[in-house]
């Protein structure tokens, strides 16, 4: 199954490689974002700090926290999205171990930060891992779609979302999305997991990019970027990262 997988990763790559590091992109925002953001090379200092956060936490629960960790190439993406988009509150809807929450933290440490998710035996490797984090963040978890409701019922405006759309039903993440981005503004960024996971998941990304409160948006295969500031002229962007 593994070997499948690394099949078809390079297959994804190779169909996908006219779209790498801003080739054929001309509006200045985009390419600045393909290039100064999402292939952005430098080493911020925060980096090693979470590394070694993450590696002395999970030497413990070595067993069962690995299968769920994401590549450190995922974590920093994440990380320099979010200290591009300066949001000052931010809304994580799918917590897991909570590794890609303390980068997404770290990253802006004055923001408010609430993450969420079902009830799950990653709960404890989460709350292991942000009691050893420096940082202030607000866990939840229990029923996610109650959860998001009361989070999003306590904040003015939504500034940045990450939502791990693979990790539940899509009628409940189509609901939960629907609440967040009526919190969004003009500077907000809403970053969706896995929305090539399934055929259903491919299609509800078709729908949001066509929607009209919707401006820019990307996709990265395994993520897709919104944006929604309506003055700049609505495209989608491929991207092979």
């Amino acid at each position: 199954m593994k070997k499948q997988m690394f099949y078809k990763r390079i297959l994804i790559w190779l169909l996908r490689f006219r779209h790498r590091k801003g080739y054929g992109v001309h509006s200045p925002f985009a390419f600045n974002l393909i290039t100064g953001v999402i292939y952005e090379k430098a080493q911020y200092y925060d980096y090693e700090y979470l590394n070694d956060l993450i590696e002395k936490t999970s030497q413990k629960y070595s067993s069962s926290w690995n299968r769920y960790l994401e590549s450190a190439k995922i974590y920093e993406f994440i990380f320099r999205l979010a200290n591009y988009a300066h949001p000052q509150t931010i809304l994580e809807i799918g917590t897991s171990v909570g590794a890609g929450s303390v980068y997404l933290s770290c990253s802006r440490k004055n923001a408010r930060f609430i993450t969420v998710d079902k009830n799950s035996p990653t709960n404890t490797l989460a709350a292991t891992l942000f009691k050893n984090y420096s940082g202030n963040i607000d866990f939840r978890f229990g029923d996610v779609s109650a959860l998001v409701s009361g989070a999003i019922s306590e904040l003015d405006l939504l500034d940045f979302l990450f939502l791990h759309a693979g990790d539940y039903p899509l009628n409940a993440v189509q609901s939960m999305f629907e609440q967040c981005i009526s919190k969004s503004n003009a500077g907000s960024v809403f970053l969706i997991q896995d929305i090539h996971k399934s055929s259903a998941l491919k299609r509800w990304w078709k729908e949001i990019q066509l929607d009209e409160r919707v401006g820019i948006t990307f996709d990265l295969y395994d993520f897709g970027i919104i944006f929604f500031d309506r003055k700049k002229i609505k495209q989608h962007y491929i991207v092979n990262f």
